[in-house]
């Protein structure tokens, strides 16, 4: 087998251990979300993330093989440089304006995508993450320079 299979592997593991821990705490409701809801959300997408890799491994697996000489490690610095740029400016920036920087960054920048690609799905993540969680489910999000 294959390394991205078992990787994709070791994630469905995960995933399944995640959802059945989470099962054990109050679900609650949508309008209400008990301490469960979102683990055992966010363990149900992961599952089927990684399913959907896994059955992707075994299809590929007569494909040639990644090699590891060709991880970028410009990107993984770039990554990180931008996680913690986000988490030092986000309660001075506020979440609207420090998500799409962030989102704008990793696709213009470390994955060479258009301006305007970049933009357009920077806009839709920080604003359609903020109606679900800011508005939503009323989680408190930073402000900043928006004030909103």
């Amino acid at each position: 087998m294959k390394r991205a299979a078992v990787a994709w592997l070791f994630f469905v593991l995960i995933a399944l251990g995640s959802f059945y821990e989470a099962l054990k705490l109050p679900f609650g409701r949508t309008n209400a979300p008990g301490a469960g809801f979102f683990p055992a959300v966010l363990a149900a997408l992961l599952a089927v993330v990684s399913l959907i890799g896994l059955i992707a491994a075994f299809r590929d697996a007569g494909e040639q093989q990644i090699s590891e000489s060709r991880l970028v490690w410009k990107k993984i610095i770039l990554t990180v440089t931008a996680l913690l740029a986000f988490a030092f400016i986000f309660e001075y920036v506020g979440y609207l304006v420090t998500t799409f920087l962030f989102v704008a960054f990793l696709l213009r920048i470390v994955e060479r995508k258009s301006w305007a690609q970049a933009g357009a799905v920077a806009l839709s993540a920080s604003l359609i993450s903020y109606i679900i969680f800011g508005l939503l489910l009323g989680a408190p999000l930073p402000a900043g320079l928006l004030l909103i």
